[in-house]
């Protein structure tokens, strides 16, 4: 444990100087305790623990960090899934659309984003350098680190827009880097995913990592996001059709260690907790009032008899009044091994994936297929959408039943299919188009005098 918790120190230290303003580096000796990049790559047990500690940080990363439930909370909030019970003028401003520029909680979820962006190229850089590591082992591990670099840069473009494109762990190079376009961020997400898959073995089966299907299945929505529809659905095909994956019967067990939907989880790392979302979504007791409520048009959403809002969605009644919250995960602390892990990416996305690229090439029947068995493990009846408009729609409505407060995915369908503003306005009266982008913080255009703010900031 020591020697991972000091991985974890040396890979995080310097990003944390390079994007926060106001902070003088000095250069001193490294304690004679701390690992060096070259202890840390010496071999491959070292590399592995190397990023077996950046998954750590990731996961520990505290209440609501970017990639540790902040992708759920906040884009949830600015969309139409979640309000909050109690007062908080922070979450109240994500609800609202309208982020301060000095806001801490965006703040935050930016500089998570390029901490572990700098963490994976140190890895990428120390594993690349050392002598000792067999060439495979380093193909698999280069693999796995720009599956993953490709993994965080997809959830900042899609909260931020045009990003610095970093993918060297050297801050000189680095510091006064203005931003890319969004085609561009695409560009280099598409990049890493398919040297992701050319180099990662698809018979190395740990789910608890980004491996070779974890890379197809980010890549295949990558696709669907930039319009790719015949390569998002060869990708989702590679998944599909390895007979490794299947569908729970019960979306009971969805969520479940060891589910055979799961094509990557997150296995927790906080003692007596299993993920930050069963912790702070389920209330502490049925009389208490929950902190995050399901909007309300998203609860009356669900068709009659589906099996999603039995399993998925519990409701605590307090003086008369009914608070449906998630409930997705169901353990809010355990004093044993954690039941459930942070499902990242699971089968019924990739089905949903597939369904909307045939409707959108205009393979009705085809993405009918996809859609219903979707539906039908939900115990609900066959679509009845008959033509690409329809069968969009559908699409759109059963992503919402099934990813509800999962990754900020009703966020950005909203937005990737221009109907943010159409179908949030009713909710929002004053969201614009300017606002589906957050701000960068403030504190970033002080130390980066070539980064730009998002317009209407």
């Amino acid at each position: 444990m020591k020697k991972l918790n000091a991985i974890i120190i040396l890979l995080a230290g310097t990003m944390i100087h390079s994007f926060t303003a106001c902070r003088k580096f000095v250069e001193i000796d490294a304690p004679k305790n701390q690992l060096t990049t070259a202890t840390v790559f010496a071999d491959s047990l070292n590399a592995d623990a190397a990023i077996t500690g950046l998954y750590s940080q990731i996961a520990s990363a505290g209440s609501f960090g970017l990639l540790a439930g902040g992708m759920t909370l906040y884009p949830g909030l600015s969309s139409d899934e979640l309000n909050i019970s109690f007062n908080d003028a922070s979450l109240a401003a994500f609800y609202n659309n309208n982020i301060l520029v000095t806001d801490a909680k965006n703040q935050s979820l930016f500089l998570l984003g390029y901490k572990y962006i700098y963490s994976t190229n140190a890895c990428i850089e120390g594993i690349a350098g050392s002598e000792r590591i067999p060439a495979k082992v380093k193909q698999q591990m280069t693999g796995e680190l720009r599956a993953l670099r490709g993994w965080i840069y997809f959830n900042l473009v899609n909260l931020y827009g045009a990003l610095p494109i970093i993918i060297t762990a050297d801050y000189n190079q680095t510091k006064l880097l203005s931003r890319s376009s969004v085609e561009q961020v695409y560009g280099q997400i598409i990049s890493d995913l398919k040297f992701a898959e050319e180099n990662m073995s698809p018979d190395a089966h740990d789910w608890s990592r980004a491996g070779y299907y974890a890379a197809a299945a980010l890549l295949s929505k990558v696709y669907l996001y930039t319009g790719k529809y015949d390569l998002a659905i060869a990708e989702t095909g590679k998944v599909i059709s390895s007979g490794i994956f299947s569908l729970e019967s019960n979306p009971g067990n969805v969520f479940l260690a060891g589910s055979t939907e799961t094509i990557w989880s997150i296995l927790p790392v906080v003692p007596q907790q299993a993920t930050y979302e069963g912790l702070y979504f389920v209330p502490a007791s049925a009389s208490a009032t929950p902190r995050y409520i399901l909007n309300q048009s998203l609860y009356d959403s669900f068709e009659e008899g589906d099996s999603r809002k039995i399993n998925w969605i519990r409701t605590n009644t307090i003086s008369g009044k009914s608070y449906p919250y998630p409930f997705k995960y169901k353990v809010r602390t355990t004093t044993t091994t954690p039941a459930e892990h942070y499902v990242v990416f699971r089968m019924a996305e990739l089905y949903l994936i597939r369904a909307e690229a045939e409707a959108n090439l205009g393979n009705i029947n085809a993405a009918k297929d996809d859609l219903n068995f979707i539906r039908n493990r939900a115990g609900l009846s066959n679509t009845e959408a008959s033509d690409k408009s329809s069968m969009l729609l559908s699409v759109e409505r059963e992503r919402r039943a099934e990813l509800f407060c999962e990754w900020g995915n009703r966020w950005m369908d909203l937005k990737r299919t221009g109907r943010a503003i159409n179908v949030l306005s009713p909710l929002k009266p004053n969201l614009t188009l300017n606002s589906t982008l957050y701000p960068i913080p403030v504190y970033e255009l002080n130390s980066n005098p070539n980064l730009s703010q998002n317009p209407g900031y």
